[in-house]
């Protein structure tokens, strides 16, 4: 067993930023943990896009900012619904024998969230059907979740599931059942807030200001800079591009069974794709009061990918950076084969034992091939085949 105090962190650091920083700061000094291993989505994010610079980019920019080892959340599980998410990330970690699982949240207060995760697994089937029908009767599932546990939890708890962080902790806590939670208040910019605190900005107002010519400098550590400026982010014109391709080439059954797919929305794109020139007017046209812009986002990303609804795909660890420390636990997990998940370093050689995780993996290999088109990268010397974990001495 190893015997290092260990550190498990959930992440897309879409890009690193300060606030990053912070959260793991405070949470080694919680802690005390010896080793800080981040399990980060890969190219594409939980929310349904592409990240403004590619995993190996983030990866290596996090253990340049305190992280000593960076493994990938497979892409079928990174760019889908919060509990999916959630689950893969957690039992990543787990696998990977971490004594503490801190995430960000508006809360701040640990008690709360484990209550309101109590709470929904115990009557998580009733809360469902509650769900069910009140999707049903047109509201979208954000809403539709919040108002059946409105009528189980008071106004308080309730309140807390409009927060995008809140959400992503109780998953969490639905899902951790060896490591010790703990989170950090979130300090600064709210999740999707443009605005600017102090030294603090959201990844989503850091977007925002790359996009907009501004400066980013003061927000995001000088390595994370430096990374930022070694290539292109991806066109969203390419991005619709390759959407129409899809669209146009699919029926209106094919494109509802994949994942974020079903309730029309096959048939919703077929009679828009030939009405819009751009992927923000597309996601637009398809966001109503049922489907939300997430929903509509991800739906979209499924459809390049074509993860479908009831494929069933197996979860992995995949290295993607670290340090000598984040090596050497790495090496230590491995002896003690408390890891139960296969360990991807190299794909073209560690595939050969564990084909069932193939379906998975292949997805991640169309993930970086779009992310590459999208980038105008040469898509081979970016390929999965080529690249390999990164060490950061």
């Amino acid at each position: 067993m190893n015997e290092k105090k260990s550190l498990g962190i959930i992440a897309e650091y879409n890009p690193f930023h300060n606030g990053h920083l912070y959260h793991i700061e405070e949470s080694v000094k919680m802690t005390g943990a010896e080793v800080v291993v981040a399990a980060m989505s890969g190219n594409f994010v939980q929310r349904g896009n592409m990240p403004i610079a590619d995993k190996w980019d983030r990866a290596e920019a996090a253990v340049k900012n305190g992280v000593d080892l960076v493994v990938e959340i497979p892409t079928v599980f990174a760019c889908n619904s919060a509990p999916y998410f959630a689950n893969a990330a957690v039992k990543i970690l787990e696998n990977l024998g971490v004594t503490w699982i801190s995430f960000g949240s508006e809360s701040g207060n640990i008690e709360n969230l484990s209550h309101i995760a109590r709470v929904i697994s115990e009557g998580n089937t009733e809360i469902e059907d509650i769900i069910r029908e009140k999707v049903k009767s047109g509201l979208a599932y954000p809403r539709a979740r919040k108002e059946a546990l409105a009528g189980i939890l008071n106004n308080e708890y309730s309140e807390m599931l409009d927060l995008p962080n809140n959400i992503l902790a109780i998953e969490y806590l639905r899902s951790i059942d060896k490591a010790e939670p703990i989170t950090v208040k979130r300090r600064g910019s709210g999740y999707n807030d443009i605005e600017i605190y102090d030294d603090i900005a959201s990844a989503t107002a850091i977007r925002y200001m790359i996009d907009h010519g501004k400066a980013v400098n003061s927000f995001i550590p000088e390595t994370v800079y430096e990374l930022l400026k070694r290539g292109n982010s991806p066109s969203e014109h390419i991005i619709f591009k390759m959407i129409c391709q899809n669209v146009l080439s699919k029926t209106a059954e094919e494109l509802d069974s994949v994942s974020a797919g079903g309730e029309g929305l096959g048939n919703k794109i077929k009679k828009a794709i030939r009405n819009v020139s751009s992927y923000e007017a597309l996601a637009e046209q398809l966001k109503s009061k049922r489907y939300t812009r997430t929903r509509i986002d991800r739906f979209l990303m499924h459809v390049l990918l074509d993860i479908k609804k009831y494929d069933n795909y197996c979860n992995y660890i995949r290295v993607l950076a670290f340090n000598e420390k984040g090596s050497t636990y790495l090496k230590q997990i491995k002896k003690s084969e408390i890891c139960q998940l296969p360990i991807i370093t190299n794909i073209n050689k560690d595939l050969l034992n564990c084909e069932y995780i193939l379906p998975a993996i292949e997805k991640d290999i169309l993930a970086a091939d779009l992310y590459n088109l999208a980038t105008e990268r040469d898509l081979y010397l970016n390929s999965e085949y080529v690249n390999m974990p990164r060490k950061i001495l």
